[in-house]
């Protein structure tokens, strides 16, 4: 899904709505979900960040008039995420002659020293896989002990739920979310599920 419009200042299109797609990775997709980045649009930011497991966060290198508004996004979007969700960023529109190299982004803007910055480019794809291969890592490193616990329940969702501490309502919803992550594919007739195999290759 790619909701677009027309911008009469600009004459070229620009996403007002949400954009939605995948990438194929060790054998599973990865969803990414793209939302304006317009102050009006808070409500729909605030709806996608909060299910999210990562975020990748996009600074206009061409352009530092628009940091500010980006900097209120950003601290907009650090109150809704929980601690351990990682945020990188990306300097994009490096093909444009003048554009700012990540560090001095990253000095202008206050971003913590140890954040990580890619300088990208959509138009020639510069460091586009990279960066996302890097967050997905980071992504693992969250799951990575869960995994483990998962993969060695996978035929005993009784024995999960008393490892997790959970009842039977509340292991429903957490084997459906990770379902939905495509974390696992459930087979709800045997009542067992199958951790995702490019994931195993992680664990």
């Amino acid at each position: 899904m790619n909701v677009e419009a027309l911008s009469t200042k600009i004459n070229r299109k620009i996403t007002v709505g949400m954009d939605l797609g995948s990438v194929r990775l060790n054998g599973f997709d990865v969803v990414l979900f793209g939302t304006p980045g317009l102050l009006r649009f808070k409500v729909m930011r605030d709806v996608v960040a909060s299910g999210s497991d990562g975020i990748i966060f996009i600074f206009d290198a061409s352009q530092p008039d628009k940091d500010e508004k980006a900097i209120i996004i950003l601290n907009s979007l650090r109150k809704l995420l929980k601690s351990n969700i990682p945020i990188i960023f990306l300097a994009n529109k490096q093909d444009i002659k003048g554009a700012r190299a990540p560090e001095l982004i990253k000095v202008q803007n206050n971003l913590s020293e140890d954040c990580k910055i890619f300088p990208t480019s959509a138009i020639t794809g510069l460091n586009l896989k990279e960066s996302l291969k890097y967050i997905v890592n980071k992504i693992f490193d969250n799951y990575s002990e869960l995994l483990q616990v998962l993969r060695n329940y996978e035929s005993n969702i009784k024995g999960l739920a008393t490892k997790l501490d959970k009842n039977k309502g509340e292991m429903r919803d957490f084997l459906n979310s990770l379902e939905v992550k495509r974390f696992i594919e459930i087979d709800r007739l045997k009542k067992t599920y199958k951790v995702k195999s490019g994931l195993k290759a992680l664990i």
